[in-house]
């Protein structure tokens, strides 16, 4: 008897384990239902996302990590990249490190901001997962999630491409690699 109870603990266990990654993956490749746009294929994701324009950005203000204010008017004549994303999301811990190296590729022409969205994670948890990745672009915590609601941002990790008049260019949603991220800036660039 101890031992039936067993497997059935140790299989409602997997199952349960097996819900929670199948979460994890909707919300990494699930569709922005604020667009309706559904997660793209290898094919789309190859020719550089989704494009869309929609008209001058919401702003995007606050108090950084460890860098000060940032907020768009900052950044004038300028693109900017804003990457949402939060501390206990893997698919965004994932593409972090692609993150930092367009950052250090592009950090001079282009400003990078990171939106952390707050719920399951605290404003500390993400300053620490921010040192503990050696992220040195700017990051902030929408402590109202004022950012994440005017850029209706709903899936996770989601990034923005603003262009040089701070118009939004392209959003990819999912998680967006090394590659992608220089198509993306680079077609940003030569617009």
């Amino acid at each position: 008897m101890n031992r039936t109870v067993h497997t059935r603990t140790t299989k409602h266990i997997w199952m349960l384990a097996l819900i929670g990654l199948v979460a994890v993956a909707a919300i990494a490749c699930g569709s922005d239902s604020a667009t309706g746009k559904t997660s793209q294929s290898s094919a789309q994701v190859a020719a550089g996302g989704s494009e869309e324009s929609v008209g001058n950005a919401p702003p995007v203000t606050g108090e950084t990590f460890s860098h000060g204010a940032f907020s768009l008017e900052m950044h004038e004549g300028k693109p900017v990249l804003v990457n949402f994303w939060f501390p206990s999301c893997p698919p965004c811990r994932a593409e972090m490190p692609d993150l930092q190296t367009a950052f250090e590729k592009y950090g001079d022409q282009v400003a990078f901001i990171g939106i952390q969205q707050l719920g399951l994670d605290s404003p500390a948890s993400g300053a620490a997962f921010v040192k503990e990745l050696g992220l040195t672009y700017p990051s902030l915590a929408d402590t109202e999630s004022r950012i994440q609601f005017d850029y209706e941002v709903f899936s996770y990790p989601t990034t923005v491409f603003l262009d040089k008049n701070h118009n939004i260019a392209r959003r990819w949603t999912g998680i967006i690699g090394e590659e992608q991220l220089s198509e993306q800036i680079e077609a940003l660039l030569a617009g």
